[in-house]
């Protein structure tokens, strides 16, 4: 008896599929259309199936928008009537998700192995592999195997049927209310279909991530971020409690939202400062949410209630009324940046004020720009802490690029920025160009400085450390409103700003982060205003500001 593997990301099972299994399960693989030679016993019939569920511990991306207990479900329901009508023996194998790499075969080979035993001979002398997607085929034709072809024509070199890809994109790409996609339901398999009307929130998930215009193929806000080196940024304890500090005594108890969460590192110590609230989590990228879950897995928010939603801030997400404190820490500025500037923030600051409950309080903690965004200041930028040679070098590699800029002054780093600064987003047209970096070099006293806006310089000061993100941070903006203005957008979407002098703890402030002036600015960067033919130390603007709205 022989065996077929199915290796796939198996997200939705179409009716072609369902007539193939008809057409192959039952009949000597003689009588079958292979591609290639099946190197056994020809007269053998298949008695085992093996699904194997690539990307299987990945979700909440396009490229995998459905959890593997829901693909696992779906695969059940298909391939039950073959079961009793064939007696075969069904295997359903998570196959861990994989970088691209020459070995994928053969580490999804060996994961059948492990899990399934002996019991079962994978060998190409006993299997074959049903496939439709030429690359993977030709490795597992290296390996000896013959192919069941599917819906791939290889005399042909094309598909003769719809994939299952394809009826994700008639999914996501047709009307909301899927059942009115007559197209869709022609192609896509009555077991899937009946998974879909049990259990709606499988569609409608398909149907969100692939429209959120934000999330990129692998689930993520930008290609370019390394979310370890962020999340260490982000979640260095003493810093992590630090900016905790700035906004724990403004909290109030009750059902308290960290939207934008990341990996939860914060949440952690609401859950240990608020045991008795029910803390909610809300993350847009799937690598963030998939460690904000082990988090969870792990035990690290004791015994507190934590929940995560995988969702888009520029949607409505909880009900009026229902939040006492919405916390925004670190992602005002994300909006900002990937959304549509002025119109999505003061967008979501309306969604904001509906969810909380009166007295309910939205608590932003985030970066700022400078009052007097337009004023000319003079930057001096350190050209002895580094290289000056080729700053604006292309480089597309992200690793060389880190290793470019890492090695260049700090002044060199600002001509690099000046070149990078929002360049991909106004090549797009994303972006105007108001926001290049425009600036003039003058000696003074035998010095060289920068003139430049001071928005500008801000922007510099505050982005020239995140080398191993550069791309990702400077396709964001930082200092595109000030303290005042940031006050005015609450006050006009319903807040009462919370300001008391007499209680630093919970009052609306911006502040310059002293921990930035001692690692970051001193030695490296200083602002001067030239008044009177004369230089004058300007100081340092603003790097942060902690914001509380209050719903009256």
């Amino acid at each position: 008896m022989a065996t077929v593997v199915i290796p796939g990301r198996h997200l939705v099972m179409t009716r072609f599929q369902e007539e193939y299994f008809s057409s192959i399960l039952g009949r000597p693989i003689c009588d079958l259309d292979c591609y290639g030679e099946f190197p056994g016993d020809s007269n053998e019939i298949i008695d085992t199936v093996i699904f194997a569920v690539t990307s299987a511990n990945q979700e909440n991306s396009r490229y995998n928008p459905v959890p593997f207990s829901a693909r696992a479900m779906g695969i059940d329901r298909f391939i039950e009537p073959y079961r009793k009508k064939f007696a075969v023996v069904c295997h359903i194998i998570p196959i861990p998700h994989q970088r691209p790499s020459p070995h994928f075969v053969s580490f999804t080979l060996k994961e059948i192995t492990e899990q399934i035993g002996e019991k079962v001979d994978i060998s190409p002398q006993h299997t074959l592999v049903l496939g439709s997607t030429p690359a993977v085929v030709a490795r597992y034709r290296e390996f000896g195997y013959a192919i069941l072809p599917s819906e791939y024509d290889f005399s042909r070199n094309t598909y003769r049927a719809t994939t299952p890809i394809d009826c994700i994109r008639m999914l996501s790409e047709g009307t909301k209310v899927w059942r009115e996609n007559r197209r869709l339901k022609k192609e896509v398999a009555e077991s899937s279909l009946a998974l879909w009307d049990d259990y709606p929130q499988i569609p409608e998930k398909i149907i969100w991530i692939w429209s959120d215009p934000l999330l990129t193929e692998s689930g993520s806000l930008t290609e370019m971020r390394n979310y370890s080196t962020y999340a260490e940024g982000m979640n260095r304890r003493a810093l992590l409690e630090m900016k905790y500090g700035d906004i724990k005594d403004a909290i109030m108890p009750g059902k308290i939202v960290d939207e934008g969460c990341a990996d939860g590192a914060l949440m952690t110590l609401l859950a240990r400062d608020f045991p008795d609230s029910d803390i909610i989590g809300v993350e847009l990228t799937s690598e963030f949410t998939a460690r904000c879950m082990e988090r969870l897995r792990a035990g690290e928010f004791g015994g507190t209630f934590v929940h995560f939603h995988q969702r888009d801030l520029l949607e409505p997400i909880f009900a009026d009324n229902s939040v006492d404190t919405t916390i925004c820490n670190s992602t005002t500025h994300e909006i900002w940046s990937y959304g549509k500037q002025d119109a999505s923030l003061r967008k979501y600051l309306a969604y904001k004020y509906a969810q909380l409950r009166p007295g309910g309080r939205l608590v932003i903690r985030d970066v700022v720009g400078p009052e007097d965004k337009d004023e000319e200041v003079y930057l001096w930028a350190s050209d002895k802490d580094g290289s000056n040679d080729e700053p604006e070098k292309a480089i597309s590699n992200r690793d060389e690029l880190k290793v470019h800029i890492e090695g260049l002054s700090t002044y060199g780093r600002f001509l690099r920025f000046a070149q990078d600064f929002l360049s991909g987003l106004r090549k797009e047209g994303r972006r105007g160009e108001e926001t290049q970096i425009v600036f003039r070099e003058e000696m003074v006293d035998g010095v060289r400085y920068v003139i430049l806006r001071l928005k500008d310089a801000a922007e510099f000061m505050s982005k020239k450390d995140y080398i191993d993100n550069w791309r990702s941070e400077l396709s964001e903006e930082f200092a595109f409103y000030s303290f005042s203005e940031w006050k005015r957008a609450l006050e006009q979407a319903g807040f009462f700003v919370l300001e008391n002098p007499n209680r630093k703890d919970i009052s609306s402030r911006a502040y310059t982060n002293d921990w930035i002036v001692q690692h970051r600015f001193l030695d490296k960067v200083r602002l001067y205003k030239k008044e009177n033919g004369a230089l004058r130390d300007f100081g340092y603007p603003a790097t942060n500001m902690v914001l509380i709205g209050e719903k009256k």
